[in-house]
């Protein structure tokens, strides 16, 4: 099994307008909502690959049967905390003449001391019988900075792999406590470098730079110019083109899903990655954000290219 915190999910609604433009009035086109949050994207791709996978995260009573019917029919196993609060929105707005997605993103409702330790215990409990386990996205208001090195902290002894995919000084709290994976995106290593990072070279740079902190296996998503990790001294850069992609919103979580998947499997470097990537890009392909077919994963996957880097 592998075990996902999502702590912090949401309602996702994407929202298609023909142009936008600041201080204007809209008219929406056309609105879809689903089940949301980074964590909740990764357990639909592990689920879409046909690996069991179990979520914990916030819930509120208005949306609780919604989440559970709708993750239930996907495969995913949820374990959902009273928010004592109303979720949060994330809003994706599809302006069609620019071809442009603009995301606004909510905090999230704060949580007591009591929500916060539920959460967190809830998740260790399971990712204690998994085969890995994945802290994705960000935490609610009433979590400190450190919580995410916290948990990888409370995983190391057992010998489960645990995989961190978040931002900011949650990101940089969960390095020090040497997680086995962190995939921060092109932004966020450049956020932890303090230098550009526009291709490949400079991604691998900072993935070595995280492997000689302790992180075992550091992969940094590149949007469509695919990822790169490192693992055991080697690095490695897959990427994939997508004819008719829609939008990359939810890829990174995606491919965070697939990795999961791939080390679960026990597969090697290359092929952990290749999974990624092919998930990330499958995603592109749907009008839901955060979410893949599995017959575009296998369809992709044999498309991925990967070079070794020196």
């Amino acid at each position: 099994m592998i075990t996902v915190g999502g702590f912090n999910t949401s309602v996702d609604k994407t929202l298609e307008l023909d142009v936008l433009q600041p201080g204007a009035v809209h008219r929406v086109t056309r609105v879809q909502s689903w089940p949301g949050g980074k964590g909740l994207h990764v357990a639909l791709t592990v689920a879409a690959l046909g690996e069991p996978v179990h979520l914990v995260g916030l819930i509120d009573a208005a949306h609780q049967c919604e989440f559970e019917s709708a993750l239930r029919a996907r495969g995913v196993a949820f374990t959902g905390v009273d928010a004592k609060g109303a979720l949060r929105t994330c809003l994706a707005l599809r302006d069609q003449q620019g071809a442009r997605i603009t995301e606004i993103l909510e905090p999230g409702p704060h949580v007591d001391t009591d929500t916060r330790e539920e959460l967190c215990a809830r998740f260790l409990a399971l990712a204690r019988e998994s085969a890995v386990a994945v802290l994705s996205g960000s935490t609610p208001p009433g979590f400190h900075e450190g919580a995410y090195g916290e948990l990888v902290a409370s995983l190391r002894d057992t010998g489960i792999r645990c995989l961190v995919d978040a931002s900011g000084g949650l990101l940089r709290r969960a390095v020090e406590a040497r997680p086995f994976l962190v995939k921060p995106n092109r932004e966020e290593a450049a956020a932890l470098s303090g230098e550009p990072v526009e291709g490949p070279e400079a991604a691998v740079r900072v993935a070595r730079a995280l492997a000689a902190r302790g992180v075992a296996m550091p992969i940094v998503s590149l949007g469509a110019a695919g990822a790169v990790a490192v693992s055991e001294g080697r690095a490695v850069h897959a990427s994939v083109s997508v004819p008719g992609a829609r939008h990359p919103v939810g890829s990174g979580d995606c491919l965070l899903g697939g990795v999961a998947v791939a080390l679960a499997r026990k597969e090697g470097l290359e092929d952990v990655l290749r999974l990624g990537v092919a998930c990330g890009a499958a995603n592109t392909l749907s009008a839901e954000t955060g979410w893949v077919r599995r017959e575009d994963v296998d369809a992709l996957r044999l498309r991925v290219a990967s070079i070794p880097i020196a």
